[in-house]
């Protein structure tokens, strides 16, 4: 086998006319009409991979490289050395084979987020140690403190009730983590809100007491919180957030792009449909402790659509499924 094209020595940029012949096994090149170089074993000559019908290379030991255009010709001696190579370049120059690959891989991508995504958050947030739960809680609750809330204007006595109110559910939920309820004034921020920080801390606002028209409407939504504590949602949509940004640099191979418009608007609507999933799941345990107590679903029904974000779009349920949709499963349970 003969190959023509242009020899470069390693050592200047200069390219010389050239030619390769191979033989038994062996890779000689003459350049010009000057007396052929020592042959080379072909194992030990790199070939650069095909690129449509760019200029393929032959790296020599010692730094010496063989340039050409005859890309049928560097095809045959590779297949010859290494029969796989060339149906790799056979899959990658078939349409059909490129199209199989990007179904393959929207799948896999679909899957690892549908599925994947959400199972490894489960096991790392059951997973991490009480500490790192309890550091975590109290950095969140400092930056709510700082920029969404401020001391309740309930009266002790007040809040004393409350608290004794709850004390029932707060005991049902264990303590794993264990729960813990507090009161914050949320009128110029968040308004009537209820919200469960990782490590167990379930913050109400002074506006979602006054928009309570009874205590079980009040117990209905803490039932609902400590779902979300108990079942460390926080945690797990933090996991989640963090996996689904690397997750996206991994597809666009590139960590600055995660913030871009293409890549940022698919991230936000997964963690939507991730949040509509744990509010479910929240309901559902909600549920199951009203009836332990019993009290009925209808109270927790009653209290969220009161709180229904048509007449807030800020408020407590605006990442949450349609109020009608959740208010039917909930007296279905």
């Amino acid at each position: 086998m003969r190959i023509e094209g242009g020899f470069f020595d390693g050592e200047r940029s200069r390219r010389h006319a050239a030619s390769v012949t191979v033989e038994g096994g062996l890779l000689q090149v003459r350049v010009g009409d000057g007396e052929p170089l020592a042959p080379v074993a072909i194992a030990a000559v790199e070939v650069s991979s095909r690129v449509g019908n760019t200029p393929r290379f032959l790296r020599l030991p010692g730094g010496a490289s063989f340039e050409t255009t005859d890309n049928d010709a560097v095809d045959r001696l590779v297949a010859a050395s290494s029969p796989a190579a060339g149906w790799v370049h056979r899959l990658e120059s078939r349409l059909r084979f490129v199209l199989l690959g990007l179904i393959v891989t929207v799948g896999l991508v679909w899957a690892g987020v549908q599925w994947g995504v959400p199972a490894v958050a489960k096991l790392a947030a059951f997973s991490l140690p009480a500490d790192v739960n309890a550091h975590a809680d109290r950095m969140v609750l400092e930056l709510l403190d700082k920029q969404f809330l401020s001391a309740s204007t309930l009266s002790a006595a007040e809040q004393a009730r409350l608290q004794a109110v709850f004390a029932p559910f707060v005991a049902d939920a264990g303590d794993q983590p264990p729960v813990r309820v507090l009161f914050r004034d949320a009128g110029k921020t968040i308004g009537p809100n209820a919200l469960a920080l990782p490590a167990g801390t379930i913050v109400l606002t002074d506006q979602l007491v006054a928009l309570a028209q009874h205590d079980e409407e009040l117990v209905a939504v803490l039932a609902h919180e400590i779902g979300h504590a108990v079942n460390r949602h926080a945690l797990r949509r933090s996991i989640q957030a963090s996996a689904m940004g690397l997750l996206a640099m991994l597809v666009v191979g590139d960590v600055s792009s995660v913030s871009s418009a293409a890549t940022a608007i698919p991230l936000i609507l997964t963690e939507l449909g991730y949040s509509r999933a744990f509010e479910v799941e929240a309901d559902r345990h909600a549920v199951a402790m009203l009836r332990h107590r019993g009290i009925g679903p209808q109270r927790l029904a009653d209290v969220l659509q009161r709180l229904d974000p048509s007449k807030d779009t800020h408020g407590y349920l605006s990442t949450h499924p349609p109020t009608p949709e959740r208010v039917q499963q909930i007296l279905g349970y």
